[in-house]
C-alpha cells in the first residue's frame, strides 16, 4: 500500500482542481480532463502490437440549474459491488501466451463499496479533501484504476517470490509500515490537540489587545526635491558649491514648520487627501499621491513604535510627526472596535494548535537522544535530543512595516539554519491580517 501514498498525491491535487472547476459559472469553458493510464486487466493480454491510447474528450460541465434539478440518487448498499474482476489471486498467468493457452474460470474479485470506501480513506484522508468532503467521480475512478494495476502486480509479484529474492523489498516494506504508523500517530495527535471552547475563550479574554481592529489613514508629507547643480566650468570652478541645493538649517527648519501645520489642520479634521495634494504641490514634485486609505489593520503591521502609539489613540485621533529621508508622514485613525469572538474564534485555533501539537509531539522525541557518527555523516559531530517532529510557529506574517515607501524599512534578524528533523506545522493564521 505505500505506492499508493506515493502515487496518489497527483490525485489529491486533481480533486482539489476539480472541486475548483466546479465552483466556476456554468458558461465558464470546462479544462480537459486528464487522460488517465488504463489498468492492465490480468489474464486479457495480447500478442498484437500496443495501440496508442485515444485522448478523452471532455464533457462540459452541466450547467448549475440542470445540477440543482437532477434529484439526489440514494446512496448504494455498503455490500454494493464496485470493482469486479477477472483474476483469482495466486492462480493468474504470468505471461501473455499462458494468458492466452489458460482453461477458461469463473473465478472473481468482487470488491464492495465499504471496502474501496477504506482505499479512498486511506489514500485521500477526509481531512485533506475538498469543503465537503466528496471526492469527484473522476478522482474515484483515477483511484480504482491505480488500486486495481496494483492489486494485480502486487500478486503477481509475491506469486513469483520477489520479497525473498532481493533483501531491499522487504527494508522498503519495512520502512512504508514506519511511514504509515508515523502518519497515524502525526492523526492522532492532531485530532486531540484542538483546542476547546473553553480554551479558545481564555485565549481571547487574556489578549484582549491582540484583537483591536483599526480603520487607518495617513498623510504623506513629501520634502521638496533638490534642484539639480549646475556644471562646473574652467570659468566657474566654484559653482556646483555655491549652488549647494542642500537645505540650509532655516531651510530645514521651515520645512518642518510647515509639515507641524499640515498635521494641526489634519488634526482639526480636514480631509487628508486634500492636505496631501496640497503637501505634494508645495514640494514642487509631479509624483502621484499614494492612497491615504490604509483599510483596517492590527497589530503588528506597523514598526513596533509606531504600533503602541497609533493603537493607543481612540477613534479621530492624529499620530505625531514620523520623519523619515523623504519627509514626514502621519497616521488618523477613523474607528476602532475589538472583534467579536466568534469572529477570531478559527484564527485563534489556527494559531494555537501548532504550539500545543508540538508540545505533544516533544513529549513523546524530546527525551530520546540521539548521536550521529562523525566519521560516517561528516561534519562537526552532534549529539542530542531526537530530532522533534515538530516545528514552533513562524512569527506572524503581519509583522511586515507599513511606512511609505521612501521611509527606511525596519529589518528582522535571521536565525541561522539548523539541521533538524522537523515537520512543517500549518502557518499561523496571523498572515491574513496583512492584507491590504
Amino acid at each position: 500500500m505505500s505506492r499508493l501514498f506515493f502515487n496518489l498525491i497527483f490525485i489529491l491535487a486533481l480533486s482539489l482542481s476539480l472541486a475548483a472547476q466546479d465552483a466556476k459559472p456554468a458558461n465558464a469553458s470546462p479544462a480537459p480532463a486528464p487522460a488517465a493510464q488504463p489498468a492492465p486487466a490480468a489474464g486479457n493480454a495480447q500478442s498484437s502490437p500496443a495501440s496508442p491510447i485515444a485522448p478523452i474528450t471532455p464533457v462540459p460541465a452541466r450547467p448549475q440549474a440542470e445540477k440543482e434539478s437532477t434529484p439526489a440518487q440514494p446512496p448504494l448498499p455498503p455490500n454494493t459491488p464496485v470493482i469486479t474482476l477477472n483474476f483469482c489471486p495466486g492462480a493468474a498467468p504470468s505471461s501473455a501466451n499462458a494468458a492466452a493457452n489458460a482453461p477458461k474460470t469463473t473465478c472473481k474479485k468482487v470488491i464492495t463499496k465499504a471496502e474501496f470506501d477504506r482505499v479512498l480513506d486511506a489514500a485521500i484522508p477526509r481531512s485533506r479533501r475538498p469543503a465537503g468532503g466528496d471526492i469527484p467521480s473522476q478522482v474515484k475512478e483515477a483511484v480504482a484504476k491505480e488500486y486495481v494495476n496494483m492489486y494485480i502486480m502486487s500478486h503477481e509479484a509475491e506469486k513469483r517470490g520477489l520479497q525473498n529474492k532481493d533483501p531491499l523489498i522487504e527494508e522498503m516494506l519495512q520502512l512504508s509500515r514506519m511511514q504509515v504508523l508515523a502518519m497515524a500517530l502525526n492523526q492522532e495527535l492532531q485530532e486531540n490537540t484542538k483546542l476547546s471552547d473553553a480554551e479558545i475563550e481564555k485565549y481571547y479574554n487574556d489578549n484582549p489587545s491582540a484583537f483591536v481592529e483599526v480603520s487607518l489613514r495617513r498623510l504623506y508629507i513629501p520634502k521638496p526635491a533638490p534642484a539639480p547643480n549646475p556644471t562646473t566650468t574652467p570659468a566657474n570652478p566654484t559653482a556646483a558649491n555655491a549652488n549647494d541645493a542642500t537645505p540650509k538649517p532655516a531651510d530645514a527648519d521651515a520645512l518642518e514648520a510647515a509639515a507641524d501645520k499640515l498635521h494641526d489642520r489634519a488634526a482639526a479634521g480636514e480631509d487628508l487627501d486634500k492636505l496631501e495634494k496640497e503637501a505634494f504641490d508645495a514640494a514642487g514634485t509631479k509624483q502621484t499621491p499614494p492612497p491615504t486609505q490604509m483599510g483596517n489593520r492590527r497589530h503588528g503591521i506597523l514598526p513596533p513604535d509606531q504600533d503602541a502609539l497609533v493603537f493607543a489613540l481612540d477613534a479621530g485621533g492624529v499620530s505625531k510627526l514620523f520623519g523619515n529621508p523623504g519627509g514626514w508622514y502621519l497616521y488618523k485613525v477613523e474607528s476602532k472596535r475589538t472583534l467579536p469572538l466568534s469572529d477570531v474564534k478559527e484564527e485563534i485555533q489556527r494559531k494555537l494548535q501548532p504550539e500545543k501539537l508540538k508540545d505533544a509531539r516533544d513529549a513523546i522525541t524530546g527525551n530520546i537522544k540521539s548521536d550521529l557518527n562523525e566519521k560516517y555523516f561528516g561534519g562537526a559531530p552532534t549529539s542530542g535530543p531526537a530530532p522533534a517532529s515538530g516545528k514552533a510557529p513562524s512569527a506572524p506574517a503581519n509583522n511586515a512595516t507599513d511606512e511609505p515607501a521612501s521611509a527606511p524599512k525596519t529589518s528582522k534578524a535571521r536565525t541561522a539554519n539548523t539541521i533538524v528533523h522537523k515537520t512543517q506545522p500549518a502557518k499561523t493564521p496571523a498572515a491574513a491580517n496583512t492584507a491590504h
